[in-house]
């Protein structure tokens, strides 16, 4: 296992244009590569934005998936860097609504590791206004932990960050390196994303590599400040509201060493409260379903 290497967050700027997208990421990747990362983190929805305006056919948002999987497994083959793919959407056959789909790609361009989305964005507000991020998109019903030569990575995406047991869970599964790939709006963003993310971080002794959206695209006004924070709560690398690329060094001896002085997860009282998951002692995490 690698115990130090760098790595860096891809913040595009993301439309409903797949070909100017995609030939963006490209050039993003390659860059990360060339300069020595090992490891790329991309966004949520990190292939296409589309517009709320208008139903999507299902062929086209498969067609788009297919199209992303195969694009980001040559990348990382050709550059020997591996690749978490943000998010992308991609059809349920036989329901009309999609999965918010989290990808891993090793060095060598092999799929190996995936997750949905479990918690949706649905809220009604103090003036009765409706948003159902669930009509379009289906919740997934697994946790999502796995070992890698980088360390053993967990996924969560966007909303996923608020929702402290998911990290928890994946924490206790001995989790390393938490992805959170997001589309959060300026609106909640500026207040909320970077003290999530250090909380996350801190509360679970562990690295959070978060890429985000930047700029008004065909959705929302985005928030950017893609960041990689450590164990400390340290934001490590950060990027501004235009695209770009940060980097940061991934140190597994620092993680133990902060493991060592900050004992947290050995110090609850699972006497007196406990997740409500068999989540204390499995490290049976990976799901691979690619149903």
């Amino acid at each position: 296992m690698h115990q130090q290497y760098i790595a860096a967050v891809i913040q595009p700027y993301t439309s409903d244009d797949i070909d100017a997208n995609l030939n963006s990421l490209s050039s993003q990747i390659r860059y990360a590569a060339q300069t020595g990362a090992k490891l790329a983190a991309l966004p949520e929805t990190s292939n296409v934005i589309y517009p709320r305006t208008r139903q999507i056919d299902s062929d086209v948002i498969r067609e788009n998936a297919d199209r992303t999987i195969r694009f980001l497994s040559d990348l990382a083959r050709e550059f020997h860097i591996v690749i978490h793919g943000g998010s992308i959407h991609r059809p349920i056959p036989g329901e009309r609504r999609n999965r918010n789909s989290s990808l891993l790609f090793d060095d060598q361009g092999a799929l190996v590791a995936s997750y949905d989305k479990i918690h949706t964005f649905d809220i009604t507000l103090p003036n009765g206004k409706q948003v159902r991020e669930s009509d379009n998109v289906r919740p997934g019903n697994s946790v999502t932990v796995t070992d890698t030569p980088l360390g053993r990575f967990g996924f969560a995406i966007c909303y996923d960050v608020r929702f402290p047991e998911l990290y928890r869970t994946m924490a206790l599964q001995g989790a390393d390196i938490i992805f959170n790939p997001a589309n959060f709006a300026v609106s909640t963003g500026r207040d909320h994303w970077e003290p999530l993310l250090r909380a996350r971080a801190i509360e679970n002794s562990c690295y959070v590599v978060a890429a985000a959206q930047c700029g008004d695209n065909a959705r929302m006004n985005s928030n950017g400040n893609s960041m990689i924070v450590d164990p400390w709560g340290t934001v490590l690398a950060r990027c501004g509201n235009e695209p770009s690329v940060a980097f940061a060094t991934i140190d597994l001896n620092h993680l133990q060493t902060i493991r060592d002085r900050m004992q947290t997860l050995e110090n609850r009282r699972t006497d007196i409260y406990r997740l409500p998951v068999d989540a204390e002692t499995s490290h049976k995490g990976e799901h691979h379903d690619e149903r």
